[in-house]
């Protein structure tokens, strides 16, 4: 039998990098963020062309920062597609928001723009697309889309870390994306992980990483008002 994922063989092959990585971890006795998760983070940052890379601890998790961040909360609509895990819908509803369904394009199985504006309400904050099997959505038109209505675009990269749509990396397309590093995906990690990515500068992106910070002492929803609401459509270059 051909195994789905060969997890063993992946290790093989970087065991000696694998290994000292996670003994200086040990070493440095910092297991919780620390160094080595800064570092990640900026290192991460730069792949996808993003100005700054926060680390939490799954893709789920990385969505709802990203839609707490954009200021999406009850009684907001959120444009997404079926075809997709669970996780991109509940972290929509996390936030108490509802999720509206598009179509996917038949080709490549992602948002279809030409689907999207039939979905506009006045309840509707954001589009999620869902970038899937390392094929980006078709972010132009649908950045057009949201320039014009005054929404924010969200990422739901958690299947295209690397991946291009016209020379420009997933992560960065749009002001904020979401990551995960489970261990199937295109970059798993050693056990659950997660990012979220953002195009924007601090101050903006800076009240974004201080929200999983301070998650240990305050609760997700008095957090979520730590989070900026776009003021003007986004800007995407």
């Amino acid at each position: 039998m051909i195994p789905y994922l060969d997890l063993q063989a992946q290790y093989r092959s970087i065991k000696d990098e694998i290994d000292s990585a996670v003994l200086r971890v040990l070493d440095s006795t910092q297991y919780i963020l620390g160094e080595e998760v800064a570092a990640f983070e900026r290192e991460f940052a730069g792949y996808c062309q993003a100005s700054q890379a926060i680390g939490v601890n799954s893709g789920t998790s990385a969505l709802h920062l990203a839609l707490l961040a954009a200021g999406i909360g009850p009684g907001d609509e959120v444009i997404t597609v079926p075809f997709t895990f669970v996780a991109t819908v509940s972290a929509i509803c996390y936030t108490g928001a509802t999720p509206v369904f598009v179509d996917i394009e038949p080709d490549y199985f992602t948002m279809d723009p030409s689907k999207v504006e039939a979905a506009i309400t006045p309840k509707t904050k954001a589009i999620m697309p869902v970038h899937l099997y390392g094929q980006p959505a078709d972010m132009d038109p649908i950045a057009e889309i949201a320039r014009r209505r005054g929404l924010i675009v969200i990422e739901d990269a958690a299947q295209a870390h690397g991946s291009e749509y016209h020379g420009r990396r997933c992560g960065s397309i749009a002001e904020i994306a979401g990551f995960s590093f489970y261990p199937g995906k295109n970059l798993g990690a050693y056990g659950e992980g997660g990012a979220v990515t953002t195009t924007r500068s601090p101050p903006g992106c800076g009240r974004c990483a201080t929200m999983p910070r301070r998650s240990a002492t305050t609760t997700t929803r008095s957090a979520s008002t730590t989070a900026w609401t776009p003021s003007r459509a986004p800007s995407w270059a």
